[in-house]
């Protein structure tokens, strides 16, 4: 019943949009990727990258739908649905489902870890210094802390899931890593798992950036890509080639660059602009 009442009302409200000229992007309550309200609101990543695309097509109504993240792809595969959403990992899976563009429509860090700065003096951690997680948990024996049911990438989730004698706290909830970051800040966990930019959005928000600090990961890729993903319909295929086009112009732009490196904090910043010559 849930689910029909939940396509029911995303129909409805493309309903008076939905035509040739039109582009139906599906967000999400995911800072700082869409940030939908609060002192920040308007400034994430993405939806700053979706209206840098706007702005190159006068021409075209971009019709922008909230739906929960859970049901992001669900909404997405569905045909009976043509939408778009801007940053997506692309595999053979989701390939039989959707249509991608060739271009990359997201560049960001992989995976890192937050830590107190105190622990990074303590430990000679130097900012632009990579760590080993390995090392921070089997040899230094810190407790660390993760979001349940998200995956890091496969070395990262293995060091996790098989190296003896881990310590680490594990929060379900929806707003787990804001409530790992408040735990952090209070030296509750040694270390946090997550994405640089999440980190950093969160310590800012919660005022905690003076007293925190990252470090990328040796078992971690250099970059994290995403990529535009439609509905694998008629019209999905002809907005694919179009973004594509457009996608190739923006990220040009030192617009773009500064959309991808917003949150970051700024020890970072190089590392990224570097990892992308």
């Amino acid at each position: 019943m849930l689910r029909v009442l939940f396509t029911l009302l995303f129909c409805c409200s493309l309903t008076s949009v939905c035509h040739a000229q039109t582009i139906n992007w599906l967000t999400n309550d995911f800072a700082p990727y869409y940030i939908l309200n609060g002192k920040y609101q308007g400034q994430g990543r993405d939806e700053t990258i979706i209206k840098l695309l706007e702005d190159q097509l006068p021409h075209i109504k971009f019709n922008r739908v909230v739906v929960p993240a859970s049901k992001l792809i669900q909404t997405l595969s569905d045909k009976t649905n043509d939408a778009c959403v801007l940053s997506l990992y692309k595999n053979e899976n989701r390939k039989q489902q959707m249509v991608f563009t060739q271009e990359s429509s997201t560049v960001g860090l992989s995976p890192s870890v937050a830590l107190h700065k105190k622990l990074a003096n303590a430990l000679s951690l130097k900012n632009d210094a990579e760590v080993s997680l390995y090392d921070l948990l089997q040899e230094k024996k810190l407790t660390l802390g993760v979001s349940l049911s998200r995956s890091y990438g496969e070395a990262i989730d293995s060091i996790i899931n098989s190296t003896p004698d881990v310590d680490i706290v594990i929060r379900p909830t929806r707003d787990s890593l804001a409530s790992l970051t408040y735990m952090l800040n209070l030296k509750r966990i040694d270390i946090l798992l997550g994405y640089p930019s999440e980190h950093f959005y969160l310590a800012k928000s919660m005022n905690f950036q003076d007293n925190l600090t990252q470090r990328p990961l040796t078992e971690a890729p250099a970059l994290s890509y995403g990529f535009i993903g439609c509905t694998k319909t008629e019209q999905g295929i002809k907005n694919i080639a179009l973004l594509n086009k457009h996608l190739k112009v923006i990220k040009q732009t030192d617009a773009y660059i500064n959309a991808l490196s917003k949150w970051l904090p700024e020890h970072l910043k190089p590392l990224l602009k570097a990892r992308m010559n």
